[in-house]
This record gives structure tokens, C-alpha cells and sequence, in this order.
């Protein structure tokens, strides 16, 4: 007799980004889907972490990272965002922002506990409330500069008692960003609730057009009861290294890691040490950064402009979306089968980051990639293959 249960995530499939990773793989096309760059990380980093793994650095991390890491991390959050962070208190090291978010949200939340989403929300964040038994609650952003609707904003909070409320800030996959006025709104508007701030700020460091990021960690009153994410993976080139962190005050870190502790305990030792040796030998990088993307942001947007493509601004993220309504008219889904299929090109349908898969026929791609892999990829964009119906 077979085994009978009853599944966590009954809605749940294999997610888009593998779906759509496995179309390039079957069609040859180029993979502008998934959020990874398709070039090393800097050769200075990968030597710290061959030089890290020959010192003997091998065994379990301290639970809370690394503290030659920890301490980088700590210098580095004074300096861009002039929060004085505890190295032993407020800064958890993980195996990356997804697992990050998934345990924050498995110690905050239960069964019947709300959670706002902003959609597109990415796909992680509903199946992690769902699984711990809360209950996703979502407000759309609007198009299309993907704004907060803060009059239906303001009703849900009249209308919901919220355990979480969740901001991605650079949004993936909108790639639009937070304003100084908009964190003065959200402080406000939440400073009399019982409710915690759940940052994802995985892309801080990709802002663009000589504007800063605008971090929760800015404002003292919100960081009482906000927690904030960050990934290694997105700034370093390095998604597979998996190193993320969380910051947040004593008292909410104190529980976030009762539950790290059980889980994943530590994370991979000589990356630990091999990033904070980079980050304290390597600070130009990080300033340099910005600049970098920036400039395959140009390229990719640039080289479409005179196509059928109508590609959106990006102010943070290493994604621009695209309106492709004069390229065909279907569903978001039948055209990312087409362009990985015809045009051999792979990229996200924004409904998959909708709960009801709202289709605005839009979809997302990829420009943290090199120069030639940018320049193929419009070439056959920009061709004209004879369009297909879906097998």
C-alpha cells in the first residue's frame, strides 16, 4: 500500500526558473531566463577560497558565520548605510536569501498568520508563508513603473491584522526601486502596527543612474521592527556559493537563529572566509559595481530599442522587462515556449510571479551576462522567425 499524505504546497510545480532553464537546455538557446551571470566571479575571490580550503578552513562554521565575515559585513553596512550593526547580535550569515527569507518566515509565522505580498512577488516568498500554514495576502503593483498603490494599501491594512509584511527593494522582477519618500510612507503608515518588515534587499548594490539605494537599515524607527536580507551571490558573480545574511535587532536575530541553528546550523566555511578576505583586500569592486551592470543594462536596452521589443527601465536588479505585444499576440507563457523554441532565446513569463497569473504580457530577462552573450541574444531577437504554435 502506498504511502498517503497530504501535501504542503498542493498548487506548487516545478518552478518557472527551472522550467525555463530545462527549454534553453532542450532548444540550444540562449539562457536569459534564470538570475545568474554567465562569467566568473573575480579571480582574487576565487583564490581566497582556494587559499581559505588549503589553511584548514574545512569544519563547521560558528552557527552565526564566520566572525572575520561577519565583521566585513558589519564595517560594510557603517559605511554604505550608516547602521552600526552587532557582529555578535544582529548579523546571521545563511546559505543564501531564499533559505534567509524561508526562515524568517518559518519563526514569525503559523497557522492562519497573514503575509502582504506586492506582486509580481517572487515565486519563493508564497510557498514559504503557505507551507508554515500562513496565509499570502497580495496588493499589485502598479504599471508601469510598478509603484505602490497606496490608497489599496491603506485599505488592506485597515482590512488585515498582518504578521509580515514583505518589500523587495530592488524588485525582481520589475527592476524598479524604493524612493526616500516611499520608506517615510511605509514608516509611517505601519508605525502603530504589530508588524514586522520583511526587507529583500539581494540587489542593494545594483542601483543605477548615480542613485543610492534607499535602505531600511537608514531608519532607525523602522529597523525596531524590520529584517533585512542580503545575498553574496548577486554582488560577487558567485549565485552557486550560496552565502547570504540577515540583519536585524537583538531580539528578533535571537529567534530567527533558534531556528537557523536546526536547520542549516552554518554554511560553507571557505567561502565564508574567502569573501571576507575579498571584501577587505578588494573594496574597489564594490564600487565599481554599479557601473558595471549599468553598462550591460545600456547595451541590452540600447541594441533593442529599434526592435519589436518594448523593453522597461530598470533602476536596480540585473532584469529588464519587455513589452512583446508587437511581436505576437499571446499569453506570456506561449511566447517564452516561442523565443526559447524560435528564436532561441530563453526569458521568464511575469505571470508565473502572480498568484492568479495575471498576464500583462510582459516578460523578463536576463542582462547579467558578457558582452557577446548580450549581442548574440538581440541578433535573434531582432530576427524574424516563422512563430510557432505550442506542441
Amino acid at each position: 500500500m502506498k504511502y498517503k499524505h497530504k501535501s504542503k504546497l498542493p498548487q506548487s510545480e516545478v518552478s518557472v526558473f527551472a522550467r525555463m532553464t530545462a527549454l534553453a537546455l532542450e532548444y540550444n538557446a540562449i539562457n536569459l531566463a534564470q538570475g545568474f551571470p554567465d562569467f566568473n566571479p573575480p579571480a582574487a575571490l576565487i583564490d581566497f577560497l582556494y587559499e581559505s580550503a588549503k589553511e584548514g578552513l574545512n569544519q563547521y562554521a560558528p552557527m552565526p558565520g564566520l566572525l572575520p565575515l561577519r565583521e566585513q559585513i558589519s564595517e560594510r553596512l557603517l559605511n554604505d548605510y550608516s547602521y552600526n550593526a552587532s557582529v555578535d547580535k544582529e548579523i546571521t550569515v545563511t546559505a543564501g536569501a531564499t533559505q534567509a527569507i524561508y526562515t524568517i518566515i518559518s519563526t514569525f509565522i503559523g497557522p492562519g498568520d497573514k503575509v502582504l505580498l506586492f506582486e509580481p512577488a517572487y515565486d519563493s516568498y508564497a510557498p514559504a508563508i503557505i507551507a508554515n500554514g500562513g496565509i499570502p495576502v497580495y496588493l499589485r503593483l502598479q504599471e508601469p513603473e510598478f509603484n505602490i498603490p497606496w490608497d489599496k494599501f491603506e485599505n488592506l491594512i485597515h482590512e488585515h491584522q498582518f504578521k509580515i509584511m514583505l518589500f523587495n527593494n530592488p524588485h525582481n522582477p520589475c527592476g524598479s526601486i524604493l524612493s526616500l519618500n516611499d520608506l517615510k510612507k511605509i514608516d509611517e503608515l505601519t508605525q502603530n502596527l504589530n508588524t514586522l518588515l520583511l526587507w529583500d534587499e539581494v540587489y542593494d548594490l545594483l542601483v543605477f543612474d548615480n542613485i543610492k539605494h534607499i535602505s531600511a537599515l537608514k531608519f532607525s524607527s523602522l529597523m525596531e521592527r524590520s529584517i533585512v536580507v542580503f545575498s553574496m551571490g548577486k554582488t560577487l558573480h558567485n549565485t552557486g556559493w550560496k552565502i547570504g545574511y540577515i540583519v536585524a535587532r537583538e531580539y528578533l536575530s535571537k529567534e530567527i537563529r533558534k531556528l537557523h541553528q536546526f536547520t542549516v546550523f552554518s554554511v560553507h566555511t571557505p567561502s565564508q572566509m574567502a569573501i571576507a578576505r575579498f571584501m577587505k583586500n578588494e573594496p574597489q569592486f564594490f564600487s565599481e559595481l554599479s557601473g558595471f551592470y549599468q553598462s550591460k543594462r545600456d547595451l541590452f536596452r540600447s541594441l533593442l530599442k529599434d526592435s519589436s521589443f518594448k523593453v522597461f527601465h530598470t533602476s536596480g536588479s540585473y532584469f529588464a522587462l519587455a513589452d512583446y505585444s508587437k511581436v505576437k499576440n499571446c499569453s506570456d507563457e506561449e511566447m517564452a515556449f516561442i523565443l526559447a523554441k524560435d528564436y532561441k532565446v530563453a526569458a521568464i513569463p511575469i505571470s508565473a510571479f502572480y498568484h492568479d497569473h495575471y498576464d500583462p504580457h510582459l516578460i523578463r530577462f536576463c542582462f547579467a551576462k558578457q558582452e557577446e552573450t548580450i549581442l548574440e541574444a538581440v541578433k535573434r531577437l531582432k530576427s524574424n522567425p516563422i512563430t510557432i504554435s505550442k506542441e
